[in-house]
């Protein structure tokens, strides 16, 4: 026979236990440590600076436990769940803080801006490229890897989008010489290339007259800078295809080192000329090195329109694509008009493209 007060503490029944409760902790764990990491004053090395990449992922965690944590609370009200819900949501407001600015355009966020004032980097909705201040160019660039990207598809892509400018990290001898049989400099007759073996090499190629200059310096990979002439174009535009080293194990200083010297590089440009960056900048949002590039005075063209969560590698790999880590970087003087993300065959990065107005 069961003995009386079994199943009570103190003369009370004990509260029964809530899986509920159980998978809100067990969900909301991801999203907490991702938030650690995002907040620590230190800097921090591998795996966690790869891990970061993954925050935009965490809200799905954390949206789940924070549901799980509501029908706990719901199902068996008490301060301790009532607690719980309530740090539950406020992880989420944290996360969703860092994550809105790339999903709504600035001047969403920020509401009307006063009097006729237009932020110089952000193209008003309302107006087309028909109405744009200055001629309107579009840019391309995709790393194509050391598996070499599908010529003919990426030729099909440039004409459908009449690309004026096109970065291509990664190229090698043998992929540049595809490109140039099936017909690349038909479309785009000028080039500044730095092209060497498999995943060191890069170039650029225009519709328009280029004027090469040293590439950017110290870096592991060969990041092609050149002056692009545009017609109507208040003066001469710099370039540059984006190739920084990857964040792995004995790269971390160097990765740290290159993203900091592009922000140093546009910087002293003569008389505040106009600057576009664009290439793989094997770094997210949610790196702090990346937000401290943009700190310089850029604006990456994704976040710009919206769409800054859009992930661009890997793809076309079993995996899905999950992180923004290929970029179109404009500095003041530039207006964004649209940006778009690619899939071609032949390579893990997807292709990023913008229009550009250039003031």
């Amino acid at each position: 026979m069961r003995e009386y007060g079994a199943g009570v503490r103190g003369g009370e029944p004990r509260r029964p236990r809530s899986r509920w409760s159980a998978a809100a902790v067990f969900l909301a764990v991801p999203g907490a440590a991702l938030v650690f990491l995002r907040m620590v004053p230190w800097d921090v090395g591998t795996p966690w600076i790869q891990l970061l990449a993954l925050f935009p992922a965490g809200l799905i965690s954390t949206t789940a436990a924070l549901a799980a944590a509501v029908v706990a609370l719901f199902r068996n009200a008490g301060p301790l769940r009532t607690v719980s819900a309530a740090l539950v949501a406020a992880l989420l407001a944290v996360q969703l803080n860092w994550v809105l600015d790339r999903v709504l355009p600035p001047d969403t966020l920020a509401g009307p801006p006063s009097g006729n004032v237009q932020p110089a980097n952000v193209q008003s909705p309302a107006r087309s490229a028909d109405q744009a201040r200055g001629p309107v160019v579009t840019v391309m660039a995709v790393n194509v890897g050391y598996t070499g990207i599908d010529p003919g598809a990426l030729l099909a892509e440039i004409r459908s989008r009449n690309v004026d400018v096109l970065a291509l990290p990664e190229l090698a001898p043998a992929g540049l010489k595809a490109l140039d049989r099936a017909g690349l400099a038909s479309l785009l007759p000028f080039r500044a290339t730095d092209v060497a073996w498999d995943k060191i090499g890069s170039a650029l190629f225009s519709r328009f007259p280029l004027q090469q200059v040293d590439r950017v310096p110290g870096s592991a990979f060969h990041q092609s800078r050149a002056v692009a002439s545009f017609p109507s174009a208040a003066g001469p535009v710099h370039l540059t295809a984006v190739h920084v080293d990857s964040p792995r194990r004995g790269h971390i200083a160097s990765w740290r080192a290159e993203l900091r010297l592009l922000g140093e590089l546009w910087q002293v440009l003569p008389d505040s000329q106009p600057a576009i960056l664009l290439g793989d900048f094997n770094a997210s949002a949610d790196h702090g090195e990346f937000r401290n590039l943009l700190s310089t005075g850029l604006s990456d063209a994704a976040e710009v329109t919206g769409k800054g969560l859009a992930p661009t590698w890997p793809v076309n790999s079993p995996a899905p694509a999950f992180v923004a880590i290929d970029h179109v970087l404009v500095t003041p003087g530039i207006e964004v008009l649209d940006f778009d993300v690619v899939t071609l065959p032949g390579t893990d990065h997807a292709a990023v493209v913008a229009r550009l107005v250039l003031l």
